[in-house]
């Protein structure tokens, strides 16, 4: 065994301590698995912004402190949640195509804290694909199905 002071046994640990921090820093993208498709993917509701009101063209979805109530009072605050959470979760890809809108399916503004006006998303069934137009780009959804992000039963 080596024989070091307990002065040179420290600045050992600590030069190793610092080389394995920057071991875990730089091999983030290699663990994580970073890829092309990952980066593609965006989400419905922008990252790091609150709903607070969801309006459909029938129902209006609003936040009450830390939970949901619907205007017609027919959904558990439980199903509320877990459209909300279904609304946090959608994931969504650029359309390359440009379809036709004259008639969008259904249209669902969303309030987010912080902001005075409303998101407006624009849906529109094309055979087996929901597109959603938001700030006028076209997006294709992936995930999860459209009726997922309705309150039909």
């Amino acid at each position: 065994m080596i024989k070091l002071s307990q002065r040179a046994w420290n600045n050992v640990i600590i030069v190793s301590m610092l080389m394995l921090i920057m071991l875990f820093n730089f091999s983030s993208d290699f663990l994580n698995g970073s890829s092309d498709e990952a980066s593609s993917m965006l989400t419905l509701v922008p990252a790091n912004m609150t709903i607070t009101t969801i309006t459909f063209e029938q129902q209006k979805v609003e936040r009450i402190g830390q939970g949901w109530r619907a205007t017609s009072g027919m959904y558990s605050n439980q199903r509320l949640a877990s459209l909300v959470e279904q609304w946090m979760n959608a994931e969504i890809n650029l359309f390359e195509q440009s379809p036709n809108w004259q008639l969008p399916t259904s249209t669902v503004k969303l309030w987010f804290a912080g902001q005075a006006l409303p998101i407006e998303y624009q849906f529109m069934q094309l055979a087996d694909k929901t597109l959603v137009k938001i700030n006028q780009k076209t997006y294709l959804l992936i995930s999860p199905n459209y009726q997922l992000l309705t309150l039909s039963e």
